[in-house]
């Protein structure tokens, strides 16, 4: 046995040996990951164990997360958070699923090539560039006020707090909400849509001269041979929308109050507005674990695996 150990490290030293360049070559990429995305979590995972600001470093065990079990204002966040997640998540996956199935229904080539590059265009400009424009057109004279007025959905002289400016909560959840409208630019169409071209022409043929209409074809053929696109979107649109804050840290500020906090900004308030590191750190452990057991779940009962090799698309 100790024989067999040792040849075994012998091979094992020589594999390295042989594959030394590649080893140095990946050492860097290495080295990063442990120093900005390792070393980060852990420490934060240490940090969120004490009551520390600029001032003070002080261990106080789970206190900290004892605490934020009874934060009011933790607490109702991740009810807003729910509540735009959910409404967000669901029109991220079925906007650029209706875009891609009337492009793909779009015959000229040309064309159709053209609409792809139309939904990408809003890439172009940075996010918070596009939060700006947003926050302007969602201003209380802005041009979605002057929309609704001129069609007669409410009063000339109505007062249409979209985003709490004035300290009217009423309107401010669906604002969010309705950010990104029509909600197909980007790459989620281009996904969608080449997952639509991988379908047989064949499958689809003979769906046509079986008489099927076109939303019998979408459901029974297309919406199946998608499967694998659409968990893609789940997965990661819920991953993103338990640590998102954008709107709130460029439009809102998380109000009007706490109306828009959301256990992201949440944090980042804690951290950089009140200097309370320790407490702050303990919401991204919780946000932290939260996503790993989600993703873990999904990734086991979801089929992630078995997915990419059957779609073939990613």
């Amino acid at each position: 046995m100790t024989v067999r150990k040792k040849t075994d490290k012998v091979a094992l030293w020589q594999a390295i040996k042989r594959g030394r360049w590649g080893y140095i070559m990946i050492a860097p990429l290495i080295l990063g990951l442990l120093v900005f995305s390792y070393y980060p979590s852990v420490s934060g995972l240490v940090l969120s164990f004490f009551n520390k600001t600029s001032t003070v470093s002080e261990f106080v065990g789970v206190e900290n997360f004892v605490k934020l079990m009874k934060d009011e204002i933790f607490l109702d966040s991740i009810g807003t958070m729910f509540k735009i997640m959910i409404p967000k998540l669901l029109i991220s996956i079925i906007a650029p699923l209706i875009m891609a199935e009337l492009i793909f229904a779009v015959k000229n080539d040309k064309l159709a090539g053209a609409f792809r590059v139309l939904t990408l265009i809003p890439i172009v400009a940075p996010g918070v560039v596009s939060m700006l424009i947003w926050r302007n057109l969602l201003s209380v004279d802005g041009l979605l006020t002057d929309i609704v007025k001129l069609f007669g959905f409410v009063e000339k002289d109505a007062v249409l707090d979209w985003l709490g400016a004035l300290g009217d909560d009423s309107l401010v959840l669906f604002s969010i909400i309705f950010i990104g409208f029509p909600w197909v630019g980007g790459t989620s169409v281009l996904i969608y849509t080449a997952g639509l071209n991988e379908i047989s022409s064949e499958v689809i043929e003979a769906a046509r001269l079986d008489g099927a209409s076109t939303m019998r074809r979408i459901f029974s053929i297309d919406l199946p041979m998608l499967t694998g696109q659409i968990k893609y979107f789940l997965i990661f649109g819920i991953i993103g929308g338990l640590q998102d804050y954008g709107v709130q840290y460029t439009i809102t500020d998380g109000g009007p109050g706490y109306a828009t906090y959301v256990p992201g900004y949440y944090l980042y308030k804690l951290a950089f507005a009140q200097d309370n590191m320790g407490y702050a750190a303990t919401i991204g452990v919780i946000l932290f674990a939260a996503t790993f057991v989600l993703s873990a779940f999904m990734f086991k009962f979801m089929d992630i695996g078995g997915m990419k090799k059957q779609q073939g698309v990613f």
